[in-house]
């Protein structure tokens, strides 16, 4: 390969080099594959910026301190130093940041272009759902370099149609229970009959439980205690009957602490230990597997099915009604149970057809 004036590979990585007179003058590596066109392209940028300054009399090497430009690194850093999230949310900015955004971190940040975002977006082999993740968090750091126009503005993912979710029937959420034993047991009635996240199941306290209702205050995420829900939103949910007894027998009713403990009496901090066991029910009842969230999707389903509000379910569920309506708005017939259905005659029923002749 015929590689540009300056530019040549070196080890893991682009390393440019500027000459006067016969002598190199400036020299760095740019990290990365190197035979990646996106880095090649940072490189061939990087380096005519670096000769205009040259032309100009301007220094090459620039402190930390210089704001006259600044590299995508730095400013990736102090946004995601400053962004005020939750711990979760974070994490999770900084893996898309590392894993999808890494080629730009050399770049001066505002020769960055909508064309270079798409181009390489179209390397990766993910969901579109990924991708528009990692371009909200790209999106994030250059309005926080108060990049105008922001080029991640001009770029639009279209959304995949989403796959119907196959929740369960009555009679498959009593085979799956049947299955289960001890603790699982009692995690997995939790989901269905309530319809909570996994991180607020083994979020719960016996404190939290007065005998009819749940209160949800907190869960547990990414192995470590959080003090509010996902949508932080606090709510009291109705415990059904059938699985306040799954409750009453639990083994550490008495224990008080977590419900759900480890041997040592702390929280689980994962759920390997239900999702182990949630995989081996559905092989020994021949049910298909679907994912332990499905229980809460059920739940929702069950809510509406029987003529509960939608209010009041999206309430049970901790989401606004919109938000509910939009992600768990589904009847299953197996659920309903009668109802006076007078109430769909509406005002015409009062009006008599016309007389013929």
């Amino acid at each position: 390969m015929d590689w540009p004036t300056g530019i040549q590979p070196d080890g893991s990585g682009l390393r440019i080099r500027l000459w006067h007179k016969s002598r190199v003058i400036y020299s760095e590596t740019l990290p990365g594959d190197p035979t990646s066109k996106t880095l090649l392209s940072a490189a061939v940028k990087r380096r005519e910026w670096l000769v205009a300054r040259k032309k100009l009399g301007l220094p090459l090497y620039l402190s930390d301190d210089d704001n006259e430009t600044r590299a995508f690194r730095q400013v990736a850093r102090d946004y995601l130093d400053t962004l005020d999230a939750k711990r979760s949310t974070q994490m999770s900015y900084r893996s898309l940041m590392n894993t999808y955004w890494a080629p730009f971190f050399e770049w001066p940040i505002q020769d960055i272009t909508a064309a270079d975002i798409k181009r390489e977006l179209a390397t990766r082999e993910v969901s579109r759902k990924t991708k528009r993740n990692a371009l909200i968090v790209l999106r994030g750091v250059l309005s926080h370099a108060e990049v105008f126009p922001n080029p991640a503005d001009r770029v639009k993912i279209r959304r995949d149609q989403k796959k119907a979710i196959q929740r369960y029937l009555p009679a498959e959420r009593t085979a799956l229970l049947k299955q289960l034993t001890g603790q699982v047991a009692v995690y997995f009635a939790l989901m269905f009959g309530c319809g909570l996240r996994p991180g607020e199941v083994r979020g719960l306290l016996w404190t939290d439980y007065n005998g009819e209702e749940l209160s949800v205050t907190k869960q547990i995420t990414r192995r470590r205690p959080e003090a509010t829900t996902k949508t932080y939103m606090r709510r009291d949910v109705y415990v059904p009957l059938w699985v306040r007894a799954y409750l009453n027998n639990h083994s550490t009713r008495f224990n008080g602490g977590y419900i759900f403990q480890t041997e040592s009496g702390g929280p689980h901090l994962d759920t390997d230990v239900f999702n182990e066991e949630w995989q081996r029910a559905h092989k020994r009842a021949r049910i298909p597997y679907r994912i332990p969230y499905t229980c809460r999707h059920t739940r929702a389903a069950e809510l509406l099915s029987t003529g509960v509000d939608p209010v009041d379910a999206a309430e049970q569920l901790g989401h606004s009604l919109e938000m509910f309506l939009r992600t768990y708005s589904e009847l299953i017939k197996e659920y309903a149970t009668p109802r006076d259905k007078s109430r769909f005659e509406g005002l015409a029923a009062e009006i008599p057809p016309r007389k013929e002749g």
